[in-house]
């Protein structure tokens, strides 16, 4: 006996919509099993491409074909960082023994007068940090916008700095390059992180070449991670361009006596 619900082509076409919704049901659990699965680098790369793709100006063409596949980055927004604040460039978190601090003190009074008397002082910014000195010099003064060529007219500024590392052999020196939130994207530098790590890195060659030994120095490139400020205006986005050496004792050394020793 024949079954009359398939007697009629017109009165079969149900199974066609029950097959799409078992398909989409299929579909739909084996993404809830890939969610389950997702490890925090797979989840940011898929919210990237869907991102990407749904981009009302297309898919990043610019971005490596091999790496695409994989999510983009760009247009996830990074979580804001955290702002310096003055408690943390002028007080230590531990106690620091009154000997290094006076040490410290007279130390940047010292850096301090030394860009004062060659009126470097509104380029050049110097704090204490408990057993630390930072020396901050603005970004202008020092490279172009968009490259690490060490300006002729900054020499100056590398000339006391490398007279302040010859008084004081004892300090190590950590070299910081800081830049503002502005992307850059060329064939030398693809983003803000080369930029940094380029100009610390050259700043850093700059000492080695007058004979500053390489074990005192590190270079490191931080991009716009550390603001001073946020970067919602010209002149802040300026500030938070810059160069900073922190000086920082070397722990094997001993300090030499003073009165103020017991």
């Amino acid at each position: 006996m024949s079954d009359p619900l398939f007697d009629d082509d017109d009165n079969a076409g149900w199974i066609f919509t029950f097959a799409d919704l078992m398909s989409l049901l299929l579909v739909f659990f084996i993404l809830l099993y890939s969610l389950s699965r997702m490890t925090e680098t797979t989840l940011v790369a898929a919210l990237s491409s869907i991102q990407i793709a749904l981009n009302s100006n297309g898919a990043l063409v610019r971005q490596d074909p091999l790496k695409y596949s994989g999510g983009g980055t760009e247009t996830i927004k990074p979580v804001e960082p955290q702002m310096a604040t003055n408690k943390e460039l002028t007080y230590a978190e531990e106690p620091v023994d009154e000997v290094v601090r006076e040490e410290v003190n007279t130390i940047a009074n010292d850096v301090a007068s030394r860009f004062n008397a060659a009126s470097m002082d509104s380029q050049v910014s110097v704090f204490e940090d408990g057993e630390k000195i930072t020396i901050r010099i603005d970004g202008a003064s020092l490279f172009e916008s968009g490259e690490a060529e060490i300006l002729y007219t900054a020499l100056p500024i590398y000339q006391t700095l490398l007279a302040i590392f010859n008084k004081y052999p004892d300090y190590d020196i950590n070299i910081k390059g800081h830049t503002d939130n502005i992307p850059i994207n060329t064939t030398r530098f693809p983003s803000n992180w080369e930029l940094s790590a380029i100009r610390a890195t050259t700043t850093l060659r700059y000492f080695l070449e007058n004979d500053i030994p390489a074990e005192r120095m590190t270079a490191t490139g931080y991009a716009d991670s550390i603001p001073l400020v946020r970067n919602d205006t010209p002149a802040n986005r300026a500030q938070n361009r810059r160069v900073e050496f922190v000086l920082q004792r070397d722990k094997d050394k001993p300090i030499p006596f003073t009165q103020n020793n017991p």
